[in-house]
C-alpha cells in the first residue's frame, strides 16, 4: 500500500493502543468470543448479502487495483510511445513479442486484438466494454466494503446483548457484573474498530484507486486507438499526457524538450523495458541516464 495508508493505519491503531495502556491493561480489551462474533457475523452477513462467488470478485479487485496503486502515467507514456514508434516504423505485427511481456492486462489484451486484426467499431467496443466491466466490478467490491462497514456495529451491539444476558444470569454475584459488562462492551468496541478503521477507510481508498485505474485505462484505450489509426506517436503523447496531473505534465514535457537524441532513448528503453514498465518515471529516468546524462 501507499506511504499515507500505512503510516495512517499504524497511527489510528497506535492512538487506540495508547490510550489502552495508558490507563489500564491491554489483555482486559482481549477477547477472542468477541472476535468471533463480530468478524464472523460481518463476513458471513456479506456472503448472504452478495454471494460467494461476487465476494470472492470484490476481494480479487480490491487486491488487484491496491496492488497497482503506485502506477505512474508517465512511464505508462513512456513505453506506449515506444511502442507507437516502433509499430509505425515496422507495422503492429512487430509488437506480437513484446505484447506477450506486458504485465497490465487490460494494454496486453488490448493490443493483442489490434494484432489479431480487430480493428474499427469492434475494437472500441470491446476496449470500452472492459473498461465498463472494471468499473462494475470496483462499484461492487466498493459496496461490499461499505456493508460491511454497517454490519460490524450491528454485529457489536448483538454480541454485547448476549454478553449482557448471560452477565445477567449472575445477577446474584454482585462482583461478577463489572467484569463482565466490561466484556459484553468488547464487541461493540471491536465493531465500531472494524467498521471506522478498516473497512470504511478500504471503501474509500480502493473508490479513490479505482478512478484511477479506470482513467489509466482510458489513457491505454487513447494509446491503442492512435497506434491502430497510424497517428503520429508526438500526437499520441499529447493525447495521453491530458491524463496526467498538471505538475507531473510539466515535468514530462520540460525533459523531453531537453532530451534532443530520442532514438538512443527508445532503443536503451527497449533493451529493458520489460523489467523497468512498473516503476516510477523518476526511477525510470535515472535508469536512462546513460542516453541523456
Amino acid at each position: 500500500m501507499d506511504r499515507a495508508t500505512v503510516v495512517g493505519s499504524i497511527s489510528g491503531f497506535a492512538l487506540i493502543l495508547l490510550a489502552i495502556v495508558t490507563q489500564g491493561s491491554l489483555v482486559t480489551f482481549l477477547s477472542a468470543s468477541s472476535v468471533v462474533v463480530v468478524v464472523g457475523g460481518v463476513f458471513a452477513a456479506s456472503m448472504v448479502n452478495y454471494g460467494l462467488s461476487d465476494f470472492k470478485i470484490g476481494l480479487s479487485t480490491l487486491l488487484f487495483t491496491v496492488k497497482n496503486k503506485g502506477r505512474d502515467f508517465r512511464t505508462d507514456i513512456e513505453l506506449i510511445n515506444m511502442f507507437a514508434r516502433r509499430a509505425r516504423r515496422n507495422g503492429m505485427l512487430s509488437l506480437d513479442d513484446d505484447v506477450q511481456k506486458i504485465q497490465d492486462p487490460y494494454l496486453q489484451n488490448g493490443l493483442q486484438i489490434v494484432i489479431d486484426g480487430i480493428a474499427g467499431d469492434d475494437l472500441i467496443q470491446i476496449l470500452d466494454d472492459q473498461i465498463r466491466a472494471y468499473q462494475r466490478q470496483v462499484e461492487s467490491s466498493v459496496s461490499i466494503l461499505e456493508s460491511m462497514a454497517g454490519y460490524a456495529p450491528g454485529f457489536g451491539m448483538i454480541g454485547t446483548v448476549i454478553g449482557m444476558i448471560l452477565m445477567l444470569q449472575n445477577i446474584s454475584d454482585p462482583e461478577s457484573l463489572g467484569a463482565g459488562l466490561s466484556i459484553a462492551l468488547l464487541t461493540t468496541l471491536y465493531g465500531s474498530i472494524l467498521a471506522n478503521m478498516i473497512f470504511t477507510p478500504l471503501a474509500g481508498k480502493l473508490s479513490h484507486l479505482g478512478d484511477t485505474e479506470i482513467a489509466r485505462k482510458e489513457m491505454f484505450r487513447v494509446g491503442i486507438l492512435g497506434m491502430v489509426n497510424a497517428e503520429n506517436p508526438r500526437i499520441i503523447e499529447k493525447k495521453m499526457l491530458n491524463f496526467v496531473e498538471p505538475t507531473a505534465r510539466i515535468d514530462y514535457l520540460i525533459f523531453h524538450s531537453n532530451n534532443t537524441n530520442g532514438r538512443a532513448w527508445e532503443e536503451k528503453l527497449y533493451s529493458n523495458w520489460t523489467e523497468k514498465q512498473k516503476e516510477k518515471w523518476d526511477e525510470l529516468l535515472e535508469n536512462q541516464e546513460v542516453v541523456h546524462g
